[in-house]
């Protein structure tokens, strides 16, 4: 009876022993990292009707996804950020999430979008909050001991 249970105390440890090692993974399965690309843009079709796709070319502030499967295969996937770029033979623009900013307000092709007036108040109330933080700053940052 000795011997059975050294042999079956010898045999458990020997099965624990002979587990297979497992890799340490590098990254979770279904890992995604959120990140930021700032920097010039060139996009080329390679297919499609012509006058539909054309180069476009800007400079973006775009959000970033990366991503790696369990296989080790990974992806970088660029969102519509802030761009200011030109498409084919269009004035330069200034888009938001893929959308013309001059066409922001625009309900249908026909439609304009927020009318010039509007932008120029915009403006205007932008320089005037602009240059009320610069005074009150300057104000409160002056030194008094002349």
């Amino acid at each position: 009876m000795k011997k059975l249970t050294i042999a079956a105390l010898l045999g458990a440890q020997l099965l624990t022993a002979a587990q297979p090692a497992m890799a340490a993974e590098l990254a979770a399965a279904g890992e995604q990292r959120v990140g930021a690309f700032g920097g010039l843009r060139v996009r080329l079709p390679l297919g499609g009707n012509p006058r539909e796709n054309r180069i476009r070319a800007g400079l973006t502030l775009a959000p970033t996804l990366s991503s790696r499967a369990q296989d080790g295969e990974s992806r970088l996937r660029f969102g519509e950020g802030l761009e200011l770029g030109l498409r084919g033979r269009e004035p330069i623009r200034l888009s938001i999430g893929g959308r013309d900013l001059r066409r922001l307000g625009a309900r249908d092709e026909n439609d304009r979008g927020i009318p010039t007036g509007a932008w120029i108040a915009g403006g205007l109330v932008l320089v005037t909050i602009a240059g009320v933080v610069f005074i009150a700053v300057a104000l409160e940052n002056a030194d008094d001991s002349d």
